[in-house]
C-alpha cells in the first residue's frame, strides 16, 4: 500500500523581477513592489513548514533572468536551508528565463535539493524514511528556448510508487504565449503519470482533474495583465485521489475593475464614488494596483472631462502615499455612455457606416502605426504592442470617432 504524499507545486517565481513599468510610482511603494517576489517566496517556505509537506517543486523560472542576481540566489539558498532544517526535500527545474547556460554565481544549494541540470528528462527518487515512495521526473532548459516536444522522453519505471512529472512548457495549441516544450493533453494522458506539475503559463489552470494536469500560475503578479490571486498548490496524493488546496502568496494584487457612473453629477460626486470603491478594494485586496474603466455620461458630468479625471486620479493617488495598504490607480479609461446601435450604423448607406466598415476591415493596424511607434521619443514609452493592445486601440479610436460624429 502506497504511503500518502503531501507536496507544494509552485512555478514561475521570477525572483528579483525589475518591475520597470512601475518605476514612476513613489519610491517607497516601488521598493515594496521590487521586494514582492522575495516576500512571496518567503510565504512558500513558511507554508511548506506549516503544512509539513514532504517536498516542494519549483517548476521553472525560479529566477527572473538568465543573469541571476546574487541577492536572488542567496535568498533562495537561505530558504532551502530553512526547509532542510525541517526535513523537507526540494526539486528544481529551470525554464526559459533562468536556463542552465545563463550567467550566475557559484552558490551551492543544501543537500535536500535535487536540480534537473539538462534538457534530457531525468528522474529523482523520493524516500520517506527508508521507503521509496515517489519518482520525480523533469528537465531544465539549457538555453532560452526548448522548441521540440519533451513528453515522449518521460518514461516511468514499473515500481509501485507515485510518479510526478515536472514540465515547464505549453500546449502546442496555445496562441497567447510563446510556445515552448509543446505538448498535447492526450500526450500527457498516455504517460501514466499520477500528477503533472506544469509551469510557464502565469495564469493558474487545471487542464485535467484525473490524473491532475495543473498550472499553478506565478506566485506574484508583475503587471496589470496578471490579475487575480497568485500563489501555489498544496497537493495531497494518495492511491485513491488527489486533493488540491490553493494558497495565496502574492504581496501586491493587480486587478482591472469597471464602474458605471452614468448617474454621477459633477466632480464631488465622482470623487466620493471613487473613494468609496477604493476602500472596498483595500478591504478585499490589500495592497493593489487597479486599472479602472469608467462608463460615464458626459452630459451629466458637465465640464469634468478626461483631463480633469486624470488630475483627480493623481490627487487620489497622492493620498495613498500615506496608507499602509495602498490602492494605486494605475490608470483610468473612460467609456462614454453610447446612444447608438453600432450594428445598425454598420449597415447604413452613409459616411458613418462606410467609416465603420473601413475600420472593421482594417486588420494590419501595426503597420499603420509603424511610423508613430518607430519615433525615437515615443519608443521610450511604447514597446511592441500585443494583439489585445492593438485591438483595444482600434476599439477606442472607433468610439472616439463615433462620439464626435454623432454628438448633438
Amino acid at each position: 500500500m502506497k504511503k500518502a504524499l503531501r507536496f507544494i507545486h509552485s512555478a514561475d517565481l521570477h525572483l528579483d523581477s525589475p518591475f520597470k513599468g512601475l518605476s514612476h510610482v513613489p519610491t517607497h511603494i516601488f521598493e515594496e513592489i521590487k521586494q514582492s517576489t522575495f516576500k512571496a517566496f518567503d510565504r512558500i517556505i513558511d507554508l511548506a513548514i506549516k503544512q509539513e509537506v514532504d517536498f516542494v517543486l519549483f517548476v521553472g523560472d525560479l529566477f527572473d533572468e538568465n543573469a541571476r542576481s546574487l541577492k536572488a540566489q542567496m535568498k533562495v539558498k537561505k530558504g532551502l536551508e530553512k526547509l532542510k532544517q525541517h526535513h523537507i526535500a526540494v526539486f528544481i527545474s529551470y525554464g526559459n528565463h533562468d536556463f542552465v547556460n545563463g550567467d550566475y554565481y557559484d552558490v551551492d544549494f543544501p543537500d535536500n535539493v535535487q536540480v534537473f541540470q539538462s534538457e534530457k528528462v531525468d528522474c529523482f527518487p523520493f524516500y520517506k524514511g527508508e521507503e521509496h515512495v515517489a519518482n520525480i521526473y523533469g528537465f531544465s532548459y539549457e538555453n532560452r528556448a526548448v522548441t521540440e516536444p519533451k513528453v515522449k522522453e518521460y518514461t516511468i519505471t514499473s515500481e509501485a510508487v507515485y510518479h510526478i512529472g515536472m514540465l515547464h512548457g505549453s500546449l502546442s495549441t496555445n496562441n497567447e504565449h510563446d510556445v515552448y516544450a509543446p505538448f498535447l493533453l492526450s500526450d500527457l494522458q498516455q504517460k501514466n503519470i499520477d500528477y503533472w506539475a506544469l509551469g510557464h503559463i502565469h495564469k493558474r489552470e487545471q487542464l485535467q482533474a484525473s490524473p491532475s494536469v495543473l498550472y499553478s500560475g506565478n506566485i506574484q503578479g508583475r503587471h496589470i495583465k496578471e490579475t487575480g490571486e497568485k500563489g501555489v498548490y498544496v497537493v495531497d496524493l494518495d492511491q485513491n485521489e488527489t486533493y488540491l488546496s490553493f494558497h495565496s502568496t502574492q504581496v501586491i494584487r493587480f486587478e482591472q475593475e469597471s464602474i458605471d457612473v452614468t448617474d454621477c453629477r459633477g466632480l464631488d460626486e465622482l470623487e466620493s464614488i471613487l473613494s468609496t470603491y477604493k476602500e472596498e478594494w483595500r478591504e478585499q485586496y490589500g495592497k493593489a494596483f487597479i486599472r479602472l474603466q469608467l462608463t460615464v455620461d458626459q452630459e451629466q458630468l458637465g465640464n469634468v472631462n478626461l483631463d480633469v479625471i486624470r488630475e483627480l486620479t493623481d490627487v487620489l493617488n497622492e493620498i495613498e502615499e500615506e496608507e499602509q495598504k495602498w490602492v494605486w490607480l494605475e490608470s483610468i479609461q473612460i467609456n462614454n455612455k453610447v446612444s447608438w446601435d453600432r450594428a445598425e450604423l454598420l449597415k447604413g448607406n452613409h459616411f458613418t457606416g462606410e467609416l465603420l466598415r473601413t475600420i472593421q476591415q482594417t486588420t494590419d493596424l501595426e503597420t499603420n502605426i509603424e511610423e508613430l511607434t518607430a519615433n525615437r521619443d515615443i519608443k521610450k514609452y511604447v514597446g511592441s504592442l500585443s494583439d489585445d493592445e492593438l485591438a483595444e486601440i482600434k476599439e477606442h479610436a472607433e468610439t472616439l470617432l463615433l462620439q464626435e460624429l454623432l454628438k448633438d
